[in-house]
């Protein structure tokens, strides 16, 4: 339970910290295996969602339309189809640490849900409720992993690709693209990808003290189109 709520503590951290550019990677992840049934041509031809995120004032330019409430229930939903029961409960989602401002002035809260293997980290618009950007982290001796006869790698992408999903509100079958966008962030040099409005990352930040709590973050945000021609964003392709 302790080394959890550290690496908890760590991501959170890591949430309030991040800038685009992102840590350098602790650990060599080109070694994960690819996820089965990962993307198709046909399915990476996705039309761009339109009401999934909104204007804001903030750094980003954009926010997205679900609250943390909106969200959990979407994510539950999708989880039920699935036949899956480890779903998100909305009073488990805790705040950390008190209202900051963004350089822009938007006052920001920083919350963090733990889930089985994971946790979700959530940025959230303190005037509005509506979410910024969220997560799903872990620690690299998680990830890397198994239970059972099973990769934590596929199970943690699968569950990432869910969250981003969820928050963007594409299609159920979008979620092996976001799948596939996900192990290209953890596998390949570039870990910051653009598909279709939304930025797709994995940072990952060093625990001196233990190793074995490096963690690491996939997440996801909108952002304006003015700031992914400054950024000079990569587009996913299949």
């Amino acid at each position: 339970m302790k080394r959890q709520v550290k690496a908890a503590a760590l991501l959170l951290a890591l949430c309030a910290l991040l800038s685009l550019t992102s840590c350098k990677k602790t650990e060599n992840l080109s070694d994960i295996s690819r996820p089965e049934g990962f993307a198709t041509g046909d399915e990476a031809q996705i039309q761009e969602m339109t009401g999934a995120a909104e204007k804001s004032e903030n750094v980003n330019g954009m926010r997205f339309t679900f609250d943390l409430l909106g969200f959990s229930q979407s994510y539950n939903n999708s989880k039920k189809e699935l036949g899956q029961n480890d779903l998100i409960f909305y009073g488990n989602w805790r705040k950390q640490g008190e209202t900051e401002k963004d350089d822009n002035g938007t006052e920001i809260d920083y919350y963090y849900y733990d889930d089985i293997n994971v946790n979700f980290t959530a940025t959230v618009e303190a005037h509005t409720g509506k979410l910024l950007n969220i997560g799903c982290g872990t620690t690299m001796s998680t990830f890397m992993g198994q239970t059972g006869d099973k990769n934590n790698s596929d199970l943690i992408l699968a569950k990432a690709a869910l969250m981003a999903q969820t928050v963007c509100q594409f299609p159920k079958e979008s979620r092996s693209v976001i799948q596939d966008i996900f192990f290209r962030t953890a596998t390949e040099s570039n870990d910051t990808l653009w598909y279709k409005g939304f930025v797709f990352n994995l940072s990952t930040r060093e625990d001196k003290n233990d190793r074995k709590n490096n963690v690491m973050l996939f997440r996801v945000f909108p952002i304006s189109e003015e700031l992914r021609k400054e950024w000079k964003l990569q587009e996913y392709i299949f």
